[in-house]
């Protein structure tokens, strides 16, 4: 462990969603922005998609624990390999409906969720699912029972927000469905850290963790930008193994030379 070393209180860089060591830049406050205006005009269908390690789960994290509590019942999937029936049932499980007996009977599950959705918009409350890893889901047909749970209305008012969070290709599913793709309120893209965006969030990240000295050199920072073209989850992985590495070499500044070697004995993958 590095901690004593760098005099740090936790781990600046682990590739675990932290609301605590969220960095948001002007693109990712108004992105966060844009979700949460989306969410709360009960609009639909809402897509958000980015590359691998770009921050999504933790972009999506940070929105959902910015909605009121007491005005959303809120559904989270994090495993979407699911067929239709599975993810009508899984979605109503979230919802804590008691719809065990129902596993395999798809018309008792949407039964239940109409149900369910009625009482809420009784009470004013809205639904919101939200499906991570959206790109997993395994063909049309799930897509397509998810289309149809927007068809549950009250007058104007949509009784479900389905907000999909996926890798690029997740576009490519949805482009199969028409119907789906014109429910589209709003198609969110989540990009890479800036050069300036990097070194900010090394930064930020380092004083979170408790970090109260300069430890980080400007060409340190650049290198691990170049290395990582800006991805989050890599930058966390070369600075994790970075600060072991130096911790064994007795250093007290993170500079060029050490992560070149790290790199070197942790190849990004």
């Amino acid at each position: 462990m590095y901690l004593d070393h760098w005099e740090l209180k936790d781990f600046p860089f682990d590739n675990v969603p932290s609301s605590r060591f969220y960095y948001e830049t002007d693109d990712h406050r108004i992105l966060c922005e844009d979700l949460y205006d989306a969410i709360i005009r009960r609009r639909g269908a809402i897509v958000l998609t980015g590359q691998i390690g770009c921050g999504k789960t933790t972009t999506i994290q940070r929105v959902l624990l910015d909605l009121p509590q007491e005005k959303f019942d809120v559904a989270l999937i994090n495993f979407s390999s699911l067929s239709a029936v599975e993810m009508l049932f899984e979605i109503t499980q979230q919802l804590g409906l008691r719809t065990k007996k129902y596993r395999q009977d798809k018309n008792a599950l949407l039964q239940a969720l109409q149900d369910h959705l009625a009482k809420n918009a009784a009470q004013d409350r809205d639904t919101l699912i939200c499906i991570d890893e959206a790109q997993s889901i395994p063909d049309t047909a799930t897509l397509e029972e998810l289309r149809m749970l927007l068809n549950f209305q009250l007058g104007d008012r949509f009784l479900i927000t389905l907000l999909l969070v996926g890798q690029p290709e997740l576009q490519q599913k949805i482009a199969e469905i028409p119907q789906l793709q014109q429910r589209i309120a709003l198609n969110a893209q989540i990009g890479k850290l800036s050069m300036q965006s990097t070194m900010y969030y090394l930064l930020h990240r380092l004083r979170k963790a408790g970090c109260k000295k300069p430890i980080l050199t400007k060409q340190a920072a650049t290198l691990v930008y170049q290395a990582t073209d800006g991805v989050p989850r890599l930058i966390n992985h070369v600075m994790d193994r970075c600060l072991l590495v130096g911790m064994r070499k007795s250093q007290n500044i993170i500079n060029e030379a050490l992560i070149s070697e790290t790199m070197q004995r942790y190849p990004i993958s």
